[in-house]
């Protein structure tokens, strides 16, 4: 892969996680687009929370948030003995581990560093935590790293027009640039994306809220629908591509996205418009063969019942899904940071996982 471009070729954002001085710096989403404040966490619990609440949020921005709560704990523990570090190290993993159940590169980043640890066992105590720092930052560039590729791979694919997309999967979602953004901020840079179109996402309004500002913060030709509008702008002809990021692709191509993504799937099956998922190797789950095996996240009832705080709806029953899960035979093509995965996914994605696990 020819990478023509480095990160500070296609945003002007920061980082949206970062470790730094014995505490994890997290932009917090929750108050986009009202409010930038990037804002230190100096606890695991406090790690925990802010990915719980959504804080910080997208698969791969969870990961590496994740791995850096680790390396919190790492340089934070008053443990005398390795015993007590390495009971502490386990409790710090499974406050982490039990934030959020759906998105897949939280427990990827997670079992990295305990496998690290595990193999390094032996080590003095002091070597062990500068390892799991060590491993937290690296995992963090690599998503960097994998973002660039996957964009550079995704502008080589789509085609020159209107794409749209749903939720957020940009640098907000991810380390920095994103997947989706990564994809369409090198298709901005190179002059073939015309139009952004944003879902606004409900019920919480990350379309809105995260990819109509850091996009257009970044001068991409962006707008806003609402969700039911995708349709109708399908139908004008005005989509020449739809392209969603993914929490969990799992053996044949089945992948959980945000709620509405498998609706925006059905829509351009229908309307002839190519449908990409984008997501790093570290969202690939080979161990789950359908999508009917993905754990999906149910939210607060709150999410739905009230937006920016106001009530919208009367106190009545609510099923919020925070993910939906997207069957493979409705998509083009999945785009990796080690290429473009066409159908059949089953067979092609154990190919991509075999071919790299060769020396």
């Amino acid at each position: 892969m020819n990478v023509k471009y480095k990160p500070q070729d296609l945003t002007r954002l920061p980082r949206s996680v970062e470790y730094r001085d014995k505490a994890v710096y997290m932009i917090n989403q929750r108050l986009l687009p009202r409010e930038f404040k990037v804002e230190a966490f100096k606890t695991v619990e406090e790690v925990a929370e802010a990915i719980k609440n959504m804080t910080v949020r997208g698969a791969p921005a969870i990961g590496a948030a994740a791995a850096f709560g680790l390396a919190l704990y790492a340089e934070t523990s008053k443990a005398k003995t390795k015993e007590e570090f390495f009971e502490g190290l386990e409790r710090a993993y499974e406050t982490l581990k039990n934030t959020r159940p759906t998105a897949v590169n939280l427990f990827w980043a997670l079992n990295r560093i305990k496998r690290l640890v595990e193999e390094h066992k032996e080590d003095p105590l002091e070597e062990i935590k500068k390892l799991i720092v060590k491993e937290a930052r690296k995992i963090a560039d690599e998503d960097v790293e994998a973002n660039l590729r996957m964009g550079h791979y995704g502008a080589e694919v789509l085609p020159e027009g209107n794409i749209l997309t749903h939720c957020n999967a940009g640098s907000l979602a991810t380390v920095h640039l994103g997947t989706v953004g990564a994809v369409v901020r090198v298709m901005h840079k190179e002059g073939t994306l015309k139009l952004l179109w944003l879902d606004e996402t409900r019920p919480v309004l990350q379309g809105a809220r995260l990819s109509a500002w850091e996009y257009s913060y970044d001068g991409l030709n962006v707008k806003l629908i609402v969700d039911n509008a995708a349709a109708f702008v399908m139908q004008q002809g005005l989509v020449d591509a739809v392209i969603v990021g993914a929490d969990r692709i799992v053996a044949n191509g089945d992948f959980a996205n945000k709620i509405g993504t498998y609706m925006l799937a059905v829509l351009a099956r229908e309307h002839g418009i190519p449908f990409f998922a984008v997501a790093p190797l570290s969202s690939i789950d080979m161990n789950l063969k359908n999508g009917k095996e993905i754990p999906i996240e149910e939210r607060s009832p709150e999410e739905v019942l009230t937006c920016g705080g106001c009530k919208i709806a009367p106190d009545v029953p609510v099923y919020n899904p925070a993910f939906d899960v997207t069957p493979h035979k409705y998509l083009t093509g999945i785009i990796t940071d080690r290429g473009v995965v066409w159908p059949p996914f089953k067979r092609n994605l154990r190919k991509l996982f075999n071919d790299l696990a060769k020396p």
